[in-house]
């Protein structure tokens, strides 16, 4: 099964940045503020388990509970997310030949 992640309307890949200044969101060079949307495409099962497993989702329902902060999870049976727009370069590392 394919699988994806997008956090607002970028799609995440193995070297996206993500960083939270406060209680905004930089993005691969973005600045986004709440509410944050993140689509995941995978095995619903799975997606559910991990979101009830995460100590931190733990920590942030019982704030949902005691200050009515926002969290809602949709299912959805066919979810399509955009291909990643950005660049792939690598700036800083650099493929090492394997050794013999």
């Amino acid at each position: 099964m394919p699988q994806g992640i997008q956090v607002m309307d970028q799609r995440l890949i193995s070297t996206s940045a993500v960083r939270c200044v406060g209680n905004t969101l930089i993005l691969q060079g973005r600045v986004y503020s709440p509410p944050y949307k993140i689509s995941a495409v995978g095995d619903p099962g799975a997606l559910k388990k991990a979101l009830a497993a995460s100590p931190a989702l733990q920590n942030y329902q019982l704030y949902v509970n005691a200050y009515g902060l926002g969290w809602k999870v949709d299912e959805h049976k066919a979810l399509t997310l955009p291909g990643y727009s950005g660049t792939v370069d690598l700036h800083y590392a650099k493929p090492v030949a394997p050794t013999p």
